[in-house]
Formats: C-alpha cells, structure tokens, sequence
C-alpha cells in the first residue's frame, strides 16, 4: 500500500466516521422532528374529539331537561347544542374516522329523545356510551407520548376531560331528580357516584398539571356557582326524599356554569399542550439544522484540507522520485528540488544532495580503479584464451606458470587445478578403455550364444507346452467319461434296487396266494364234509322213505335228488381240492423262484455297488490328474512365457553388447586423440582381447570367468549357469 493510499486513508477513516456519527444525529434529529410533528397532530386531533365530547355532554344534560320536563323545556336550547356539536364534529381530522363512528348511533338517539320515547336514565346511558367511547380513543392517543413534559400534560388533560364527563352525568342526574322533585334511588346513586368520580379525578389532575402549569386553579369556577350547597342538600335529603327547592332548569344552568368552567381549563391545557408540541417540533427542526450543517462544514473543510495535503503531497513527493530517478541512473549534474524548504521534504532534498555528491565522487573513484582493472583483465583474459585453445586442441600440458595480479591468481590456480584434474581423468580413463573393449567384445560374444540357447529352449519349451495341453484335454476328456459310466451305474444300482423291491413284493403277493389256497382247500374240505353229510341225510331220508311206503314215495324222489346233488357237490369239491393243491405246489415253486431272483437281484445290487464305487474312484483319480495336468500345464505357460521374455531381454542384452563393443572402440579412439606428457596415446596401445572360453561342462554354456579375466575371479565371483 503507497504512501499516498495511507494518507487517503487516514483522511477518509475519520471523514467516514464523521459522516455515519453526523448521519446517525440527523437520523435521531429528523426521527424527533417526525416524532414531534406527529405528536402536534394527534394533539389537536384529541383536542377537536374533546370539542365534540363538550358539546355531546352539554346536548345530553339539555335532553335530560327535555325529557323530564314533558318535551316543554329546553327544545330551543337542544336544537342550538346539536348544531354545535356537529360544527365540532366536522372540525375533527379525517384521521380520526375511527373514532369518529362511535357517533353513528347519535342520529337515531336524537330522534328517540325528540320523540320523547327514552326514559332520562335510558337517554343518559346511551350518551355516556358513546362519550365515554370517545374519550378511551383520546385517552390511548394522548397517554403515548414520547415527550415526558407532554405525556404529563396528556395525563393531567385526560383526567380532567373524565372528571369533566362525571360533572356532565352529574347534572344530567340532577335535572332528572329535580325535574321529578326527588332522587329515587337510581337517581341517587348516579348523583353520588359522578360526584365522587369527579371529586377523585379532579384531584389527580391538579397533581398533574399544577407542576407544568403552576398559576392553574381548576376549582376556581365551582363556588360561584354554588353547586358545592347544593350537593350537600341532596346528600342530606337522601333518596326518595323531596328534592331541595330548585327547579331543574335552575340545576341545569348552574352545573352548565361548572362544566364550562372546567371546559375553559381543558382550552387553556390544549393550548399548552400545543404550544409544548410546536416547540419540541421547532426544537428539533432547530437540531437537525445544526447537525446538518455542522457535519456538512466539518466535512467540506475536512475534505479541503486533505486535498490540499493529497496535493502537496503529491508534487513534492514527485519531485524527490525524479532527482532518486536521477541518481539510480547515476545523472549527478543536478540540484534537487526544496532545499530552502523548513519542511521533512526539504530534510530529505538537503539529505538527497548530500547523498549526490557523495555518490559523485565515489563514481568518480570507481572509473580510476575500473581503467586499472580493465588493462589487468585484458593481460589475464589474453593468457587465459591462450591456454584454453591449447586445451580445446586435446593438448593437457597446458598449465599457466606465470603469475597473475593478485585478485587474478585464484584464477590462474583453478586453471591449473582443472587441467591437472582432467589431465588425471583422462589417464585413468584411458588405462580403463582396453579392459572395457576387451570386457565388451566376451560380453557381445556370451550374450550371441545365450540368444541362440534361449531361443532353443524357448522352443522346446513351447512344444512341451503343447503336448502338455493335448494331454490335459485327453485327462479331462477321460474324467468325464469316468463321470459319465459312474452316473450310469448309478443309475443301474438304482433300477437293480428299484427291481428287488418290486421282487419282494412279488415273493409276498405269493406267499399271500399260497395262503389262500390253503384257506380255500380247506373251505373245500368243509364243503366235501357238508356233501357228505348231506348225502348220508339223503341216504337216510330215503331209508325212511321206503319205509314209508306210498307216502313217502315223493319223499324218496326228493331225497334221491338231493343225494345225487351232494354227490355231484363231493365230485366238484374233490376235483377242486385236487386243482388247489397243484397250485399251491406251483406257487410254492414261484415263490421259491422269487425269493432266488431276489437273492440274485440283492447280488447284482451289491457288485453294482461295488462297481459305482470303483468308478467314481476313477473318476475322482482322472478328475485330480486332469486338475494337476491343467496345474503343470499353466505352469509350463507361464515358464514358457518366461523363458520368451528371457530371451527378450537376451536380445536386448546382446544389442547393448554390440553396442557397448562399439562405444568402447570410439572411446578408445577419442583417448588417444588427447597430448599426454608430450606423447600421442593411439588406439593401437589398447589390449588385445581375450579369446571366448570353450563351452562349460552343460555343453551350451559359456564359463565367463574364463573368458573375461576380471578382478573378481580372485574372490571366485562367477556367474550362475542360466
């Protein structure tokens, strides 16, 4: 941030400040002028509603005389007071149209009181209604001031105006109880109590308003009227008892004279309460003028005088960063402005010219030491590109021995530690490039013939790898047929049990056949018997018969029949006895024959089973040859893809080293360009190399110890045979 920018900086921070501080005052300022003109509105808005509440209570105490006296008093007066208080009525703002509709009903109450329909306490009560709506409105209105001062008027004019409605009820009471001749009850109790109410309130306004307005005295219209004897009279008569010797019209005149007198208090307040709130509006129309034109002088004079600062600030400040401009462009042949100044600038341009010719000098001194400089650098530069162009010709015996000045020989030192430096590098490189060659070409050699034995296994292993997968497939093919015949001698072994059950059953339902035969020979058996006996009955029934004579002759008929039937049913019986027992022995040999196909069937059942579990041995055996033929065969693939990798970077290794054969060469031909202590080393002084081993005993291998003689081979490090 420039210094100009701190200095805006520092003139607009308190400008800033100033302005939200003046801003701020005129805010509040305007706010209470606002505040103040709303207050002298609604002041006289509550004054013009009191105006109207005035002449409502007069219109009410005039119809009470109206209504108590038949209609024949006080028409003239009423019709007068109705005028005046719609006058007051038109008066009030359009502000106040709230309150203002307390009124609606006061057109129809008229025509009542007119018509003499309303009883006075009716009529009162609906009066009361309304004023009292009227005077809650001002009262809320006026107990909301901000001014203390007028908030204590507000209040002592509010409890005048309430003490005023309870005069106005009172003689409203008063002309109906002297109207009738005396106070009934009623009557009584609403003389009383407005007269305590206005007793009570009065007081709380003289202590309201006596502090502001101290010359006051609201009770001063009250004896002449002679209301106070008048009161005690009827306090004294009590209720039901004839009124004291007034005519209501007498009543109402003198309470009119007190209510117009406490009225005229309430004008004398209002205008106070006026005169207080255009003050206060004038006061503080009066402050935010000041602040208005106290902040805007401070700020214009503020402003002029940081302008004019910023300005000064500014050309003297650019005059000094033209004469440093100057002086950074070493211009001395000047003279720097506000030299005569008192100021800090003239401190700084009297500092500026002592700094100048200072300078001066001093460029003056380095010109006579950069002459002397120049002519030693020209000597030194001179030797140096001499040596240096022996040096870039290879010639290393290019050291400077003549001394050079002072702060040049730390030069000519590090030349010569240079030369001598490379001069035994150079040596040490060419005492290293025939080992190199010679280490190059076995490398070149070994890593052809490991080319060709890696390319050779690569492809044996390759066809390994194929027959390997041939053979898995066969494997997994036999695994499956094992799988196969077992799942069919499952099935055999179960269609053999599934066969010996059914044959159970059959050697049952035979043994079940051979027992009913027996049943049946032996019902047959019964059945001979019966035949039997029957013919013996026969045989006897005939006897009898004969003996008879004629008369058992049909007897005898039957009795032959019958035994020819019974022999017949013996005949029958024997021969099915007969044909019952062969089948019986048939049977039995059935069921003989059932129960050895069902030993057999529980045979084939058994060596099937010994059969399934044989096979699924076997198919468990090819299934485990194929998973590990499957096994041996990935890792057969991923050897052989090894093995081709290897023989990848075999390639490789033998083109780097071709290549490192042909680097060595070129290197030891650079070497020998380069002039070592007066003699040319040429690529002829390089070793001869060594002649390739013969093969190891694996036969396809290469014994590198034997065929490159390093150092190594005397802590017998030699390479593993690939």
């Amino acid at each position: 941030m420039s210094l100009r920018s701190q200095i805006l900086a520092l003139i607009a921070i308190p400008l800033i400040a100033l302005a939200g501080i003046g801003g701020f005052k005129a805010y509040n300022d305007w706010g209470r002028y606002q505040a103040a003109q709303i207050t002298q509105a609604e002041t006289q808005e509550s004054i013009t509603l009191l105006e109207v509440v005035h002449y409502l209570q007069v219109e009410r105490g005039l119809s009470a005389v109206y209504l108590s006296s038949g209609g024949e008093s006080a028409g003239a007066d009423l019709d007068s007071t109705r005028g005046k208080a719609d006058a007051a009525k038109n008066m009030v703002p359009i502000s106040a149209a709230d309150t203002l509709k307390h009124l609606n009903s006061l057109t129809a109450l008229r025509q009542s009181v007119s018509a003499l329909e309303l009883k006075p306490a009716q009529m009162g009560a609906q009066y009361s209604k309304i004023i009292a709506n009227i005077l809650k409105d001002v009262s809320v209105q006026l107990l909301h001031q901000k001014n203390a001062d007028l908030a204590q008027l507000s209040s002592g004019l509010v409890s005048l105006a309430y003490a005023k409605e309870a005069a106005g009820q009172q003689r409203a009471a008063g002309a109906g109880g002297f109207g009738n001749g005396s106070f009934n009850l009623k009557l009584y109790r609403w003389y009383t109590r407005t007269g305590a109410v206005e007793k009570q309130l009065l007081d709380i306004a003289g202590l309201a308003l006596t502090q502001m307005l101290p010359g006051l005295e609201i009770r001063q219209g009250l004896a002449p009227t002679g209301l106070p004897g008048i009161r005690e009279q009827v306090l004294e008569a009590g209720p039901g008892a004839p009124a004291p010797a007034y005519t209501s019209r007498d009543w109402f005149d003198r309470a009119t004279r007190w209510v117009s007198s406490l009225h005229d208090v309430n004008k004398i307040v209002s205008t106070a309460m006026i005169t207080m709130a255009q003050q206060e509006a004038q006061d503080a129309r009066n402050a935010l003028i000041l602040t208005l034109a106290a902040v805007s002088v401070s700020l214009i004079t503020s402003a002029v005088i940081g302008l004019r600062l910023i300005t000064a600030f500014t050309k003297q400040f650019s005059a000094l960063q033209s004469d440093l401009d100057k002086l950074s462009r070493k211009e001395f042949d000047f003279e720097p402005a506000y030299l005569e100044s008192k100021t800090e600038v003239g401190k700084l341009s009297r500092a500026m010219e002592q700094t100048r010719a200072a300078l001066a000098e001093a460029e003056d001194a380095l010109a006579n030491i950069e002459a002397s400089r120049k002519a030693d650098r020209g000597a030194v530069v001179g030797k140096l590109d001499d040596h240096l162009a022996r040096l870039s010709n290879r010639d290393l015996e290019c050291t400077i021995d003549e001394a050079f000045p002072e702060e040049y020989e730390e030069l000519r030192q590090s030349f010569n530690r240079t030369v001598s430096t490379l001069k035994e590098t150079i040596e040490q490189v060419i005492s290293a490039t025939g080992s190199i060659h010679n280490g190059a070409t076995e490398i070149s050699t070994a890593s052809d013939d490991l080319s060709n034995r890696t390319e050779s296994q690569a492809a044996t292993l390759e066809e390994t790898a194929a027959a390997l997968e041939e053979l898995t497939a066969s494997v997994k093919s036999s695994a499956e047929g094992a799988r196969n015949v077992e799942t069919t001698m499952e099935e055999a072994r179960q269609e053999a049990e599934s066969s010996g059950k059914i044959v159970r059953k059959a050697v049952a339902a035979m043994t079940e056949i051979e027992q009913s035969s027996a049943k049946i020979s032996q019902i047959i058996s019964v059945i001979d018997d019966i035949a039997f006996q029957t013919n013996l009955l026969a045989l006897n029934a005939g006897v009898e018969a004969a003996r008879a004579g004629e008369a058992g002759k049909g007897f005898a008929v039957v009795a032959s029949e019958v035994r020819a039937l019974a022999q017949r049913s013996a005949d029958a019986a024997t021969e099915i006895k007969t044909l019952i027992g062969d089948s019986s022995k048939q049977v039995s040999q059935g069921v003989d024959l059932v129960g050895e196909t069902g030993e057999a069937l529980t045979s084939i059942v058994d060596r099937v089973n010994n059969i399934s579990e044989l096979v699924s041995n076997i198919a468990e055996g090819a299934a485990e040859q194929s998973t590990g033929l499957s096994e041996i065969n990935t890792g057969v693939s991923q050897l052989d893809q090894v093995t081709q990798q290897n023989a990848a970077m075999v390639e490789q290794a033998t083109a780097a080293g071709h290549m490192l054969h042909t680097d060595a060469s070129k290197l030891a031909d650079l070497m020998g360009r380069f002039n070592i202590a007066g003699v040319a080393v040429s690529a002829g002084n390089r070793a001869p190399a060594a002649a390739p081993a013969a093969p190891s005993a694996h036969g396809d291998d290469m014994d590198f110890d034997a065929a490159v003689p390093m150092p190594a081979q005397a802590a017998n490090a030699k390479w593993d045979d690939f």
